[in-house]
This record gives C-alpha cells, sequence and structure tokens, in this order.
C-alpha cells in the first residue's frame, strides 16, 4: 500500500503529486486567519478543504486534528457534526481518528490505524491537555497497530526538536506519548506540530517515525508531503 503523510497545513492545500491509496494528515489544517473563528472554519472544511480532499489523487484520507483547529475541537466526538462538515461533503472519503482506531482494508490486508490530536499544554489552544488526561488518551492506542498518527510531536529521535526562532534550541516534544509509543511499539508513527523537527523517517526498535510538518517556524511551506510504501 502507497501512503503519502502531511501535516499542519495552516490553511495551505498544496498539490500531492504522486498517487497514493490512503493519505494521512497529522492535524493544524485550519487557515490561521479563521482558526478561532468556528462558523468560518466549519465553512471552510465543507467547501475548499473538502474540495481538496476529493480531488486528491488516492482513495481514502484520514486525519487527526491539532492544536489550532478549534472547529475540530468543537465537534469531537459529535457524529452530526462531523458527518455533515467532514463525512458528506467528501462522500465518506475522510475519516476523522479522535483517540480511536479503525481497521483499514487495502486489497486482501487490515491495517489498524490509531490516531489522536491531543498535545501537552503549551499556550491556550485546542486538544491541550494536562499529563493525566494525556496517559489516559494515549492508552487507548492499541499494541503493535500499523499506524499511528499525532498531532504532537513524540520527544524522541529529535521529532520534537525546534531549530529556528525564539525557541530553536529546544527540544519541546512530549515525553508522555513517547512512552506509550515505545510501551505499544506501532509499525509506523507520524506527527507534526513542531514544525522544524526531525523530518527524517527513522526506526528504533521496528518503530518507523517521522515529522511530516509541510510548514516551517515561519508558517511557510519549507517541506514536501511524505510518500511511503508501506
Amino acid at each position: 500500500m502507497k501512503i503519502a503523510a502531511l501535516s499542519d497545513l495552516h490553511g495551505y492545500l498544496p498539490e500531492v503529486v504522486e498517487p497514493c491509496d490512503l493519505l494521512l494528515i497529522c492535524g493544524d489544517i485550519t487557515p490561521l486567519r479563521i482558526q478561532r473563528n468556528i462558523p468560518q472554519s466549519e465553512k471552510w472544511l465543507k467547501t475548499e478543504f473538502a474540495e481538496w480532499v476529493n480531488n486528491l489523487p488516492c482513495k481514502s484520507v484520514v486525519m487527526v486534528g491539532g492544536n489550532h483547529d478549534f472547529a475540530l475541537f468543537n465537534m469531537y466526538h459529535d457524529m452530526f457534526k462531523q458527518s455533515s462538515i467532514l463525512s458528506k461533503p467528501t462522500d465518506g472519503k475522510l475519516i476523522i481518528l479522535d483517540n480511536e482506531e479503525i481497521g483499514y482494508y487495502f486489497e486482501d490486508s487490515e491495517y489498524t490505524i490509531w490516531g489522536t490530536p491531543y498535545c501537552k499544554q503549551f499556550g491556550n489552544w485546542a486538544y491541550m491537555y494536562e499529563p493525566e488526561t494525556l496517559k489516559e488518551a494515549y492508552a487507548t492506542m492499541p499494541e503493535n497497530c500499523d499506524i499511528v498518527l499525532t498531532h504532537d510531536a513524540p520527544k524522541m529521535l529529535g521529532l520534537g526538536e525546534i531549530h529556528s526562532g525564539a525557541w530553536a534550541g529546544t527540544d519541546a516534544g512530549n515525553p508522555w506519548l513517547a512512552d506509550e509509543i515505545l510501551r505499544k511499539h506501532p509499525k509506523y508513527v507520524f506527527c507534526g506540530h513542531i514544525h522544524s523537527g526531525n523530518h527524517e523517517l527513522q526506526e528504533i526498535t521496528g518503530i518507523h517515525l517521522a515529522n511530516v510538518s509541510l510548514v516551517g517556524e515561519d508558517y511557510n511551506i519549507h517541506y514536501e508531503p511524505l510518500y511511503l510504501n508501506i
């Protein structure tokens, strides 16, 4: 199965040049100018964003929200809103995961995909919680799943290291997320949030990880989607 993984669009709707079977988005989708305006964000999600999803060269899109996605946070586990704003405008092509898993079928194989939008606290943003809530949410990650999508970057392998701007030199990774990943041992982990974190696909004890943010710390596009056969 060929996948594409990306994160931190912040309103950019980039061209995905390589056809794939599954596209994965790790949050922070909403344009900065409307991120706290929920009605405007909902309108954008079911029009411009849905049109982009519908035209992507893939069969399905699975995503999690991010700390800038207040509209997604507002519909957390609200099946009616998720259906009317995300599912129906994309004819079911788009699936959002809120600390939950799905079985994704491709040819004769089933892939388990689990996703979380939850982040450690850093300012007044969506999906940010104290450690106990994070650990409870991350505990729902199944053991040995195929793909994990997180918005926050786990504190491991430089995925959460900031390399430019006022916080350059800081490792802002999430230690509780890293602990759960090492306990549950998924095959692939994709994240974003820390824009300048290590974007190289890395491996530790059989776990493959990459930060797939598209924008840098200046909120301009600096990176390409990650394309991978799994």
